[in-house]
């Protein structure tokens, strides 16, 4: 061999030396830069997805925040008061959060748990920030009934403006391992919720991160170059700034990132383990050194250009990287599900699959897939569309060139819950072949069960509108027809009985009786009237309420004498009874009132077969509302009551039962309707119990405030032996506990023969009554028998009184002549029995009562006043005048307003001493009348021109005498200047006493 061919050999070695140590060379770069790109890659994965649990975490805790709020604003508006705080009511609310357990603590910090369980917060941190009016979080390592670490959201409870305790909700260790559960390609990592400190707060549930009690512990300091100082580590988090650091501990080795959760002072840090990243680096660098054995030497030239096109390659996709995942993770939010579908390999894999049960791989074959959806299904019907859709060649059919995406809804139901959530997945095309048809899509699923139940329940509202709209059109033709009827009954005997009247004018008993009958039949229609206009003003939400005070007794007295001669009529009983009233003088609207106990009452007797009974019960219940009395007042029957079905529905407008036994019975159908609204406005309740064949009971409960009554000294009274005599023991006692009240001492019995007895004992044993109180109706002896034999053994000093439900004017005369000196009706109000004992031991004479409006008018003078009437309505007119004449008075009248302004612009001051107002009037109206008289005293005419003022048309009394008569009207009268207001039909007696009032 010849020296130059040994320097080719040599230079042939030294080539293939110099070639092999370029690939070793190009291999331990290639090994270097991967790793390097593995570490760096892995370390924004890991930022990323801490990034996106922190967002989660931040908006978990918000919502948590949210609705512990929420459960204290909801549990304050059931209290009425701070003694009321109980676990019932926040276990029943509980049952509506998240949270594995709900606690209320009391001032004195006595907590209870929604389980019942109590325990002692008074120490606790949220306790005290609580009860200082704020809301937050916090965590604790021994919570109050379960000793171990609780996640707790506190809000205040409040009750009248004051904080009286602090409501908390509570997530235990096991809920917020699984809520801080993580996988990073399939390795479960560790995750934990910080302190500044470092401390931990919560972790996830593997096994190595309970052992962790600060993040500190885990620092490393001989790790890379790039690790920070443990002095910088501890800076950074007490000031909630990101950062990353490498680690060891017990479960090995890796690196840790840590930031803070937005809007609170809590950080979240999450570990990456080596032991991933070295596998990655693993298989990466075995790759490589396959490659280098596979190329060998003589590829050493090209891996070096290989190399060169991956550092290429690198950071094209490490831009594609950032890029996809600042896309990625905004579509986090919105998608719950991201999975790329080959459709030419059948081929699945998932990107996201939030709420994917383990037993689906994020990859695989795609029949798998499809299996998965299809088993998730609870019907046939929605599994076989779900089939269908999913199908490859219905996805390439329906994915042409000319359609962007595919939209469907699914419906999931939950096998182990039962819970049903409504799903939207969307694909998308990502690849097509030469001839256009799709090759892999993209499938998004997003949740849409809020707006798919939104939509569902907007369509049954609407449905159930639809069908209510149907009823309620059936019942007003119903209504209509019934009414026709209704109204025409009382309008035949009203025109039959004015024919009548006017054959037999010279025949005055026979013109007395038809008139009498034509002023029932007329009441009569004009209830029907009221009832549908008092229905129309609910329906339109214009139905107020007044407030006047006025005293229950009254109330009460004017309705038995409303019912007394129906019940008398139909041979029916009354019983009456009041128990612990405290407060009879009463702030609210008596009239509503009133229409409330005559619809109910009315319909009692309606419906009672003769010989039955009808009850009424008042009673006063505690209440909770400072200021005012609770009354609850309870209607009984023994008619033939009603069905379960009506029942139901006895409160709708426009509905009367379909029974045989009642349909003879006339009325509206709106009574009830009005009594539920009446009663609604008035903050009360009303309940009914009923069946048929047995009767019915309705319990109206109302608020009233309160005011105070008549001071009365009962001095006199003290101590004065009183005997009652009463059939029934419970209204005998109930009259004993007011006369007791009014410092009386009262004995009872149950017969009038033992009154008897008892009356000549006591004279007997010289310890004789000063009164005795007598039941009229007794069984055996009545009261006024029993009254004749006791005036026969007492003095007439004595007095006897007679207590009766009834109409006593039968047998008043009767009464007299045996020797009763009062009578005092049922039930036994305390204000009313003082008036009469202090009456009677007093020696005062009731003053008589004016026996009809005839004789109220007569016995009222006002001879020497003036009113101007305004009134639009000559027949109105006319009778208004002829009735206020009869009281003396004189009386102008003008056909609408502006006639009154001039005519009284045009009178010398002082000539009208009052004005009463139609409202609807032709030309100028009743407000705009009195609107006009009011500014006449400010120089301005009716049109707005300047005159002299009229300093006496600014006080002249102005009373409003109306149709309108709603509570409504009567404010807008007084508003547009007006003193009082009266309703038409004019009522004589609140004529004369309005004239009293302002003449």
């Amino acid at each position: 061999m010849t020296e130059t061919d040994n320097k080719t050999r040599y230079g042939r070695i030294a080539s293939i030396l110099i070639a092999l140590a370029i690939v070793i060379a190009a291999f331990a770069l290639f090994t270097t830069m991967n790793n390097e790109r593995i570490s760096e890659q892995n370390t924004k994965y890991l930022q990323g997805s801490t990034e996106q649990s922190a967002r989660r975490i931040s908006e978990w805790m918000a919502d948590s925040q949210t609705e512990i709020k929420l459960l204290s604003s909801m549990y304050a508006s059931t209290l009425s008061g701070v003694d009321e705080i109980s676990a019932a009511g926040i276990e029943q609310l509980a049952n509506y959060t998240k949270f594995d357990y709900t606690t209320i603590s009391l001032e004195d910090g006595r907590t209870i748990d929604n389980t019942g369980q109590e325990a002692d917060a008074a120490d606790r941190e949220y306790f005290m920030q609580g009860m200082e009016g704020e809301s937050g979080v916090c965590a604790v390592d021994n919570s109050l009934f379960y000793n171990d670490l609780s996640v707790i959201f506190y809000a205040p409870l409040y009750f009248d403006g004051e904080v009286v305790g602090v409501i908390c909700g509570a997530y235990r260790e096991d809920s917020m391992e699984k809520f801080l559960r993580t996988y990073i390609f399939g390795e479960q990592t560790n995750t934990y919720l910080l302190e500044r400190d470092g401390d931990v707060m919560a972790h996830s549930s593997t096994t190595y991160s309970s052992g962790v009690k600060s993040a500190v512990d885990l620092y490393f300091e001989e790790g890379s170059s790039g690790n920070i100082s443990r002095d910088d580590l501890e800076s950074s988090l007490q000031s909630g700034v990101s950062v990353t650091f490498n680690y060891k501990g017990e479960s090995g080795s890796g690196t840790a990132y840590v930031m803070p959760i937005e809007n609170y002072d809590w950080l979240i840090m999450r570990t990456f383990p080596s032991s991933i990243t070295d596998g990655m680096q693993s298989r990466a660098n075995a790759a490589g050194l396959v490659l280098v054995g596979l190329v060998g030497g003589a590829l050493a030239l090209v891996a070096g250009v290989l190399l060169v096109q991956t550092m290429r390659q690198r950071r094209k996709l490490l831009s594609e990287s950032e890029h996809v995942t600042s896309i990625v993770n905004s579509s986090l939010v919105l998608f719950n599900r991201f999975a790329v579908i080959d459709l030419a390999n059948n081929t699945y894999e998932y990107l996201k699959d939030e709420g994917i049960k383990d037993d689906l791989p994020r990859n695989g074959e795609y029949h798998m897939f499809r299996y998965y959806w299809q088993t998730r299904f609870c019907d046939d019907d929605e599994a076989e569309r779900m089939k269908e859709e999913l199908k490859p060649e219905a996805i390439r059919e329906r994915l042409t060139e000319d359609v962007p995406y595919l939209h469907f809804e699914y419906r999931l139901r939950d096998q182990e819950t039962g819970e049903v959530r409504w799903s939207q997945a969307s694909m998308l095309p990502l690849q097509r072949d030469g001839s256009g048809v799709v090759t892999s899509v993209l499938l998004s699923v997003q949740d849409v069960t809020d707006v798919k139940e939104r939509e569902i329940a907007n369509r049954n509202a609407l449905e159930d509108a639809f069908r209510e709209a149907e009823r309620a059109s059936r019942a007003k033709t119903d209504f209509l027809n019934s009414m026709s009827h209704d109204i025409r009954t009382p309008m035949n005997s009203i025109m039959g009985l004015t024919a009548i009247a006017s054959m037999y004018l010279d025949d005055p008993e026979r013109v007395k009786d038809c008139l009498t009958k034509i002023t029932t039949s007329s009441r009569h229609l004009l209830g029907l009237i009221n009832e549908v206009l008092d229905m129309a003003k609910i329906e339109s939400g214009n139905l107020g309420l007044s407030e006047e005070d006025f005293d229950l007794p009254e109330t009460v007295e004017s309705l038995m004498s409303i019912m007394t001669p129906q019940i008398n009529d139909k041979k029916l009983n009354l019983k009456v009874e009041i128990a612990d009233i405290q407060h009879e003088h009463v702030v609210g609207d008596p009239m509503r009132l009133q229409q409330v106990f005559v619809n109910i009452m009315g319909n009692s007797v309606k419906f009672t077969p003769e010989g039955g009974t009808v009850s009424l019960r008042i009673k006063e219940l505690p209440s909770r509302v400072k200021g005012s009395g609770c009354y609850e007042f309870t209607f009984s029957d023994t008619g033939c009551g009603m069905s379960e079905e009506f029942v139901q529905k006895v409160f709708e407008p426009f509905t009367r039962a379909n029974d045989s036994r009642v349909t003879k019975v006339e009325g509206t159908g709106l009574g009830m309707s009005i009594v539920r609204s009446v009663v609604n406005l008035m903050n009360g309740t009303i309940d009914v119990k009923s069946k048929l064949g047995e009767g019915t009971t309705f319990t109206v409960t109302v608020y009233m405030k309160l005011r105070d009554g008549d001071d009365q000294d009962l001095t006199p009274l003290e101590g004065l032996r009183v005997l009652v005599a009463d059939d029934e023991q419970t209204a005998a006692e109930s009259a004993c506990e007011v006369l007791k009240s009014i410092g009386m001492e009262p004995d009872y019995v149950l017969s009038g023969d033992d009154a008897v007895d008892a009356v000549r004992r006591s004279v007997e044993n010289d310890r004789s009554y000063v009164a005795v109180i007598l039941d009229w109706k007794m069984p055996g002896k009545s009261g006024i028998e029993a009254a004749r034999e006791i005036r026969e053994i007492v003095s007439d000093d004595m007095p006897i009184i007679i207590l009766s439900a009834y109409d006593w004017t039968a047998v008043e005369q009767e009464a007299r002549s045996v020797g009763v000196d009062a009578f005092i009706a049922k039930p036994l109000f305390k204000s009313r029995l003082v008036h009469v004992m202090k009456g009677l031991l007093a020696s005062d004479e009731e003053e008589g009562e004016p026996a009809s409006e005839y004789e109220v008018l007569q016995q009222s003078d006002f001879s020497g006043h003036r009113v101007l009437l305004t009134e639009d309505n000559s027949i109105a007119a006319a009778i208004a005048m002829d009735i206020m004449g009869m009281t003396g008075l004189e009386v102008d009248h003008a056909e609408n307003g502006r006639i009154a302004v001039e005519k009284l612009l045009d009178a010398e001051p002082g000539h009208y001493d009052l004005v009463f107002m139609d409202i609807q009037m032709p030309v100028m109206n009743g407000y705009e009348a009195a609107k006009a008289i009011r500014a006449t005293a400010e120089g301005q005419g009716p049109d707005g021109e300047a005159i002299d003022a009229r300093s006496d048309l600014g006080e002249i009394p102005i009373v409003a005498l109306t149709a309108d008569a709603f509570a409504d009207d009567v404010a807008r009268a007084r508003a547009a200047g007006m003193n009082a207001h009266m309703s038409k039909p004019m009522e004589i007696e609140l004529l004369v006493k309005t004239l009293k009032e302002w003449l």
